[in-house]
């Protein structure tokens, strides 16, 4: 099902309705299924699924059948949604039948799709233009049969013909028959790939001068997911083809998107930002800081829009852009000061190096950003992140390892190659008590630096003093039954050096327990306190430590170190400890000590060493999170 908003706004006719192309193989219904109704989510899935692309008209067809299995299905196997884009796309309906107890029910003639807009992006900043025809049927039941079919023919002209195909070949739920059939003109050289298909019936043939690909799996079981798996994992079957030879044809193709008809006049901008007296580097800044803030993110998705950046120009006089416009803007801007060596590059915010596995294709990327050389040094922008402090040569960039450098056309990706840029948090909360009966006083002092301060810069944007500052007291309050602010929270943000600082004044009561009323004897005559580091549960929590098939992704780079500093009505004497875990995953270290005759400081440091933790490693390195996490609170006693 595809996600889609309501609204009346758009043309009702947009599809049409007829005959299955005669292009179309038939595939029949499978008769039996091999999958229990305990084995099915949602309480359908698809018997048949059945897609068939013909290449040289631009056509996928797509018949599935669904089969509800049970009560809870049925207003999810009810609803047909198809989301497309008209400036370049057709929908052509064939046929809605409800087979029923063996009976095939026409129900084609009681279609009424309404066209809807499809606009759940624009709280991002993302304009599709996309719409989808919607229809939920009536007189659906248990044990029912769905079967749909369509055609959507049509593609983007800003690929000019070029073609890729990525079919995965499981899915989420158990599929009784996946076929897909690719067909195209015989002399039309694609390179295609069955990758992990060993045990699927495949066949490729050519007939009457064209080449036709079937690729069949039957008894398809559900792919089962692991809990935080990296994003770039390919956990199934799947098939692969492109028109594209090598990555520097696809550059190649790329630098016709991006190149400009006419010299862009920009005159007006550098007029905004320099006064006339910068150096070249202040110049690098304020240009990037221009482009970062001063032009809002907003993409106009639709058609040739999705791919072609806007101008230069357009982009500075309308003052908003997506991060295809935005780079080339940052790009033309730099080459106007004299920096010739910067480019647009395109990457995959989501497969990130595994790009490069996959066949070389125009369609491969989903975000764009920008390289430059500077006193033959490299750098790395993202002209969509804003309000970065600190200087461009300490920017953070997220590292997405391989990229297609638009204007230095290679038979293979670039790699990013980051400079190392340090980000982390430093928090240090002191706990002043002056009595075990009377509120304590509590001041936190919290300094961000790098993305971490570029984080929460952001966050401060969109959230009010009174929301952040309601968070943290009611976090407060899982330790100190009664918390009250004494002064406003303060902020300091130190944009040059990128340090983002808050400081916080409570007072704190009711933590002491009186263990004369409970009902441990061992507590009897104490005064007894637990305090639990909060701040590090987030990060060292205790979890099911089980045997994993892939590996593990981590919150890479962080970078965290917490102070707390205890100041007791009466003196005490604490044996100092250390200790430390340091393996593939992280590094840890946990220091106590004794700082005064009533003064008790522990520090907490916790760095993620790498992005992933090898399925081999998990449970090891799972089990040294725990005993690191089981041993978090502290019970303090005094005599009373």
């Amino acid at each position: 099902m595809l996600t889609l908003s309501l609204s009346n706004t758009t043309d009702a006719q947009n599809f049409s309705f007829e005959p299955v192309p005669a292009w179309v193989k038939p595939i029949d219904i499978p008769k039996e299924s091999s999958f229990s109704k305990y084995e099915i989510a949602y309480g359908y899935y698809l018997t048949l699924a059945d897609y068939q692309v013909n290449l040289e008209k631009d056509a996928f067809f797509t018949h599935e059948v669904r089969n509800v299995v049970s009560y809870s299905g049925i207003t999810n196997a009810s609803q047909l949604a198809i989301t497309y884009d008209t400036s370049y796309q057709q929908l052509r309906i064939h046929h809605l039948y409800i087979w029923r107890k063996g009976e095939k029910i026409d129900r084609t003639s009681d279609l009424s799709f309404e066209i809807m807009n499809n606009e759940y992006n624009l709280n991002q900043g993302i304009y599709t233009g996309k719409i989808t025809s919607y229809d939920n049927l009536n007189d659906i039941r248990k044990d029912d049969l769905i079967d749909f079919a369509y055609t959507l023919t049509g593609d983007n002209p800003i690929f000019e013909n070029g073609k890729y195909l990525l079919f995965p070949l499981e899915a989420m739920n158990p599929i009784d028959l996946y076929g897909v059939r690719v067909i195209y003109p015989e002399k039309m050289d694609y390179q295609y790939d069955f990758v992990d298909c060993d045990s699927l019936s495949i066949s490729v043939k050519d007939t009457a001068g064209y080449t036709q690909i079937e690729i069949y799996n039957l008894n398809v079981p559900a792919i089962k997911y692991e809990d935080y798996m990296p994003t770039w994992s390919m956990p199934y079957k799947y098939f692969i083809l492109s028109s594209f030879k090598s990555w520097k044809d696809v550059n190649l193709w790329a630098q016709n998107v991006f190149a400009l008809d006419k010299v862009q006049n920009l005159d007006a901008v550098f007029n905004e930002i320099f006064t006339g007296d910068e150096t070249i580097e202040e110049k690098i800044n304020k240009i990037i800081n221009y482009v970062q803030d001063d032009i809002r993110y907003m993409g106009i998705e639709s058609g040739i829009g999705s791919i072609k950046p806007f101008s230069p120009e357009q982009v500075v006089k309308q003052r908003f852009g997506d991060c295809k416009d935005k780079s080339l803007l940052l790009v033309s801007l730099l080459n106007k000061i004299g920096v010739e060596k910067a480019y647009p590059a395109l990457v995959n915010t989501i497969i990130k190096h595994e790009v490069a596995r996959l066949f070389p294709s125009n369609e491969a990327f989903n975000h764009c950003i920008v390289t430059f050389e500077f006193n033959n040094d490299k750098y790395w922008c993202d002209p969509s992140i804003s309000m970065q402090g600190g200087d461009f040569k300490n920017l953070y960039n997220v590292d997405y390892e391989k990229v297609l450098i638009i204007g230095m056309p290679e038979d293979t990706l670039s790699n990013m190659s980051l400079r190392e840029t340090k980000a982390g948090t430093n928090i240090i909360e002191e706990l002043t008590i002056n009595s075990f009966t009377e509120p304590a006083k509590l001041t936190i002092t919290s300094d961000r630096y790098g993305f971490e301060a570029d984080s929460r810069r952001v966050l401060m944007e969109y959230n009010s003093i009174d929301d952040v500052s309601k968070a943290v007291t009611d976090d407060l309050k899982l330790i100190f039954p009664t918390v009250n602010k004494t002064s406003d929270v303060k902020i300091k943000d130190d944009i040059e050096k990128n340090i983002f600082s808050v400081f916080y004044n409570y007072e704190v009561d009711g933590f002491w327990q009186d263990g004369d009323k409970g009902t441990n004897d061992a507590a009897k005559g104490y005064w007894l306190f637990k305090y639990e580091p909060r701040t590090m549960y987030p990060y060292l929590s205790v979890s099911a430590c089980e045997e994993r098939k892939y590996d593990f992704e981590l919150n890479y780079p962080l970078t965290m170190s917490y102070r707390m500093i205890f100041h007791f009505p009466k003196d005490i004497l604490i044996y100092d400890d250390y200790d430390t875990f340091d393996n593939e995953a992280f590094f840890y270290e946990e220091k106590v000590e004794q700082t005064g005759k009533k003064t008790l400081q522990v520090d907490y440091t916790f760095r993620i060493k790498a992005k992933t933790i090898k399925a081999s490693d998990y449970k090891r390195i799972c089990d040294q999170k725990n005993s690191i996490a089981k041993d978090f609170p502290i019970i303090i006693y005094f005599p009373k």
